[in-house]
């Protein structure tokens, strides 16, 4: 083998020790490359940044909690809330669920592909500051209420249903006598075309309904439409049904009947707390959505009642005085003394209902109202008080009907108020305030009854019923009277 000339030995050597330098010298830092971590601190995204200023939902949750914490301290100050513990563990149940919602991001704002959520713009904390006074003070502003006719006796029956499709406006007509004193004019109402109503079908409602059954007075009316205990479901129950009244003249000939014994009962529970001891009464509770017939069951059904012994309250909106207290101040004015059959035409329920609707109140204050009702009439009745406390449940083609039967007779328009229409376009809200109303209030103590009340007789004739069997279960008697007969008679005799 040939031995390699000088030239090439030297270039040899050159590139060995090119090489070995190569390895001493420190390695070049590497350039940074799209993808690659970069020295220095870690950027932060703004999606990060922006959640981790973010309030947490723990966080908002105990300012809101705090809140409510200060407002029942000052409420247990002046003895006027007793149940705070009570009251806020159902607020907190309410504000736990709002917090879990909040942490939820849109789902709309979410990249399929991507694994991290997409940016979640910041928003301060909204805290929702709540006035420390002795008890809420939410304004409630009642819709209008039917006022009870001046002469029940002479009221005129309801109008027959009219035929949605054709309306004839009411016309006024003036005749004129062909003596020389004129006539004055005389007002004609629109005529209505009947309306045919087909008999309803019973539906599944909160208690066993037999619509088929014929009506016998051994059927409870209490057991038959109270409420059950468990979740309400309002559309179960027909507003155009009658159970267990097989037909209208049935009902108005046993209506005489039923008025006698009321008299009789309402007589009697009023003798045994003004002769005796007793401290029995009763207090009806009337609810429902604008013409329900609120003010048509005061007209037809307390009438039926001694105006002695009957107290008659219609709630509208709180006065200045009432607002300065809680919202249970002037129900407790308003009560029956022994005695008394009590009437509330709306009631403390306004305060979770339009309060609910119209958003009055924070939810934690419409929860706390809650528990305090329930205590307030579980109270009433260890004091003898029994509670019959009636929802009139109308569907909302009736109240239609209702509202264009005011506009359309000249002697109803002045019943008609514009805001009804305004609470119309809320329906579906109210029959969830409704709802759940009926669900958490609704005790042993004092339940509720749902009355189908798209029948006018229908509605009357079952809070009769009721009446009536809330003061058969209390059997009160007439007074022995605290002398002796005999001797009282001689003095009679010799007088």
């Amino acid at each position: 083998m040939a031995k390699p000339d000088g030239k090439t030995e030297n270039k040899r050597k050159q590139k060995r020790a090119e090489k070995q330098q190569d390895k001493a010298a420190p390695a070049k830092p590497v350039s940074a490359k799209r993808g690659s971590a970069k020295p220095g601190p870690a950027k932060v995204s703004k999606a990060k940044a922006a959640k981790a200023q973010r309030p947490k939902g723990a966080q908002r949750l105990v300012e809101r909690i705090a809140t409510e914490i200060v407002v029942a301290e000052l409420d247990r100050a002046v003895g006027q809330v007793s149940e705070a513990p009570e009251a806020l563990a159902e607020g907190l149940a309410v504000a736990k669920q709002q917090a879990a919602v909040a942490e939820q991001p849109p789902a709309a704002n979410v990249r399929k592909k991507a694994a991290k959520p997409a940016p979640v713009k910041a928003k301060p904390a909204q805290t929702e500051a709540v006035q420390a006074e002795p008890a809420q003070t939410e304004t409630v502003e009642p819709a209008a209420v039917e006022p009870a006719a001046a002469n029940p006796a002479t009221a005129k029956p309801a109008v027959a249903k009219r035929a949605p499709a054709k309306r004839t406006p009411a016309k006024a007509t003036t005749t004129t006598a062909t003596t020389t004193t004129a006539t004055p004019a005389k007002v004609t109402p629109a005529k209505r075309t009947p309306v045919k109503r087909t008999p309803a079908t019973a539906k599944s409602t909160p208690a066993t309904v037999e619509t088929e059954k014929e009506f016998t007075s051994d059927v409870a009316f209490a057991d038959l439409l109270r409420v059950a205990p468990g979740p309400v479901d309002l559309t179960a129950t027909d507003p155009a049904s009658t159970p267990a009244v097989s037909s209208r003249a049935k009902a108005e000939a046993e209506l005489p009947k039923l008025a006698e014994r009321l008299g009789e009962l309402q007589e009697r529970l009023f003798a045994a707390a003004r002769g005796g001891d007793s401290t029995r009464r009763v207090l009806l509770v009337l609810q429902g959505m604008d013409t329900s017939g609120k003010g048509g069951t005061v007209r037809h059904v307390v009438s039926l009642l001694d105006p002695n012994g009957t107290k008659l309250t219609a709630f509208k909106a709180p006065t200045e005085e009432e607002r300065a207290h809680d919202f249970l101040w002037r129900i407790r004015n308003a009560l029956p003394v022994a005695g008394e059959v009590g009437i509330f035409d709306r009631s403390h329920y306004e305060d979770v209902l339009i309060a609910r609707v119209r958003k009055l109140a924070l939810p934690m204050v419409i929860g706390r109202r809650y528990v305090l009702i329930n205590k307030f009439e579980q109270n009433l009745a260890a004091d003898g008080v029994a509670v019959v406390k009636c929802f009139l449940h109308i569907s909302p083609e009736e109240q239609k009907e209702r509202l264009l039967t005011r506009l359309d007779d000249p002697q109803k328009v002045w019943k008609y108020n514009p805001t009804d229409v305004d609470e119309r376009a809320l329906w579906p809200q109210y029959q969830e305030a409704y709802r759940l109303a009926l669900e958490k209030c609704s005790t042993e103590a004092a339940p509720w009854h749902v009355i189908p009340a798209d029948h006018k007789w229908y509605r009357n004739y079952a809070i009769t019923r009721l009446l009536v069997e809330a003061l058969e279960r209390i059997a009160p008697e007439y007074p022995a009277g605290h002398f002796d007969v005999e001797v009282e008679r001689k003095r009679v005799m010799a007088s």
